[in-house]
């Protein structure tokens, strides 16, 4: 069973290796579908990245406010900090966060919301934490027709790879994340259902992956 301890366990482990790892699964995309996910965004207000990993989506965010990562992971969170003197780090829950009542403008998830273990709890703690008509914009894998063939290339051709850099329990872990992805239509749905209004999709690589934008209604 996969707890949120075996996540943070998970992510510190690999975390020397995973912006290794990120170029490598997404052919080195993972940069400009980062900026195109901040281009969506208000710059005004305080920022937060959720599961902001080794911080470079904070790293790329131009607003005009503070800028904010969270992750389960403490390892992480030393290399976001050694990228990003200016960033604030913490290590929390995204389904409990530490912040007060409007404190953010924007929320950002780079390959983040399948990992989560109870969307709806983040979705109403975004809720809470979120400015009036406040902004989520999120990048994730899209589950439809060519992700088996993703799954398929981490379990055959990228598997020897995989297992050479992080083992076969974690890069086990990597793939069964993959299988947990969700539609754009199912994302839409959970969002709608929290009081969030989608207001932008973008697709990237054939549609594998998306770009959502939603604001607090």
């Amino acid at each position: 069973m996969i707890t949120k301890r075996t996540v943070g366990e998970v992510f510190s482990s690999v975390s020397r290796k995973y912006d290794f790892f990120l170029n490598l699964i997404t052919f080195r995309r993972i940069e400009h579908w980062q900026r195109d996910l901040l281009s969506m965004l208000s710059p005004e207000g305080n920022r937060l990245d959720v599961g902001t990993g080794t911080g470079e989506v904070l790293l790329k965010s131009q607003n005009k406010g503070m800028r904010v990562g969270m992750d389960l992971s403490l390892e992480m969170l030393k290399l976001a900090k050694s990228k990003c003197k200016v960033c604030k780090f913490v290590v929390a829950d995204a389904e409990n966060m530490p912040f007060k009542d409007s404190s953010f403008g924007s929320i950002t998830l780079s390959l983040v919301y399948r990992h989560l273990l109870d969307r709806k709890a983040f979705l109403r703690e975004a809720y809470r934490i979120l400015e009036k008509h406040g902004q989520i914009a999120m990048l994730d894998i899209n589950r439809f027709s060519l992700t088996p063939i993703l799954i398929f290339l981490m379990k055959y051709p990228l598997k020897p790879l995989g297992l050479l850099l992080f083992g076969r329990e974690k890069w086990d872990f990597f793939i069964h994340s993959l299988e947990n992805s969700l539609s754009i239509e199912e994302v839409k749905k959970e969002f709608e259902e929290e009081g969030f209004e989608v207001l932008e999709v973008q697709k990237r690589l054939f549609g594998l992956v998306y770009l959502i934008l939603s604001r607090k209604r």
